[in-house]
Formats: C-alpha cells, structure tokens, sequence
C-alpha cells in the first residue's frame, strides 16, 4: 500500500503540484526523497520478515525493522500533512 501510495504521488500528484506552484519544488523535492528512503526501509522490514522465518530468534532484529518503518512513516506523513494540506486545498490538486 506504501508503494502504491508513492508511485501515485511520484508520478500524478507531485508533477501536478510543481506546475500549480514552482515555490513547491523544494517540499516535493524532499517528500520523493523521503520516499526512496522509506523504500529502502521497507525492504529492510521484509529482509527482517525472511530471516525471522528462517530462524524465529530473530525477532529482536524484526521489531527494530518495524520501529524504523514506523519512526520514518509517522515523520514523513507529518512532514506531508503540514506542507501539503493547504496547498492542496488552495490549488484543487488532488
């Protein structure tokens, strides 16, 4: 669903959002970067997910995969909602 979540930003929203209003490049910049970022940490959780099949002692290094999805996707969809909830309304971008 994260995934989806982004593509659809990346490619239909974001662009949308820079053509509205180029002062938000430098948010949109940094909301696609965001998104590599949580990529990674997703294919660190399913990394994590493997391995604790493989091996079940390995739930101490599952929950600290989880914890950094969590940390990243709760700052990252704050970082979001602040930046983007007004300019959204304001430009009928949706």
């Amino acid at each position: 669903m994260v995934t989806t979540h982004h593509t659809i930003e990346d490619q239909a929203l974001f662009p949308r959002l820079r053509q509205a209003d180029p002062r938000l490049r430098p948010v949109v910049d940094r909301l696609e970067q965001e998104h590599h970022v949580i990529h990674e940490v997703l294919e660190g959780v399913d990394k994590a997910l493997v391995a604790y099949v493989g091996a079940p002692d390995g739930l101490a290094e599952l929950r600290a995969a989880v914890n950094l999805l969590t940390d990243a996707l709760l700052s990252h969809l704050s970082y979001e909602e602040r930046e983007l909830v007004e300019p959204l309304a304001r430009l009928g971008v949706s």
